[in-house]
């Protein structure tokens, strides 16, 4: 039961042989199908991360503009010439607003602008897409897009929408801004 030596070293010899071109080419296909799933696969990732690195900077940039406006807005005097608790507030448009006879906010060639104290109105956000000024009554009734004058001593909340668009995302931002001085209490 001895085998001769020529078989064994024939099968030794088939044995150490490279490969085929036919399993060369098939894992080569193979290996290309898997580095284009991983490729896709990171790269989608990467278009996610830069989707929300750019929604987190235009969300930061909304909250520090919106918290600005916010304080000015609370800031708001009585109208002295009013009868009754109104507001300072001299216009309301869809887009803008004006208030303490030296304050303005308004939407200028996709700029936010603000006029604080009298000065020139300088910007405070840019690459706005839109901004809109909404007020409300003491029963939280809204009121006329436009109102001017005694019109607006009914004024007592102010809702701001900020939205900004950059390389494909959007982001809004709203806030209700009630103002101080028409609040019980308020001197």
């Amino acid at each position: 039961m001895h085998r001769p030596r020529t078989i064994l070293k024939a099968r030794s010899a088939r044995q150490t042989r490279g490969f085929t071109l036919v399993e060369v080419i098939a894992t080569m296909a193979v290996m290309g199908a898997l580095g284009a799933v991983a490729s896709s696969t990171v790269f989608s990732a990467l278009d996610s991360y830069l989707d929300a690195a750019t929604r987190g900077q235009l969300h930061t940039e909304i909250s520090m503009a919106m918290d600005r406006v916010v304080r000015e807005l609370q800031n708001t005097q009585l109208d002295g010439s009013a009868s009754g608790v109104a507001p300072d507030i001299e216009s309301v448009a869809s887009s803008a607003i004006t208030w303490n006879d030296d304050y303005s906010l308004t939407l200028t060639g996709g700029q936010l602008m603000l006029s604080d104290n009298g000065a020139a109105a300088e910007p405070l956000l840019a690459n706005v897409s839109s901004f809109s000024v909404q007020t409300f009554n003491e029963s939280n009734v809204a009121l006329g897009a436009s109102l001017s004058g005694a019109g607006c001593d009914a004024i007592r909340r102010i809702q701001l929408t900020l939205t900004m668009q950059r390389n494909g995302t959007i982001e809004t931002l709203r806030t209700k801004v009630f103002l101080r001085c028409t609040m019980e209490g308020a001197g």
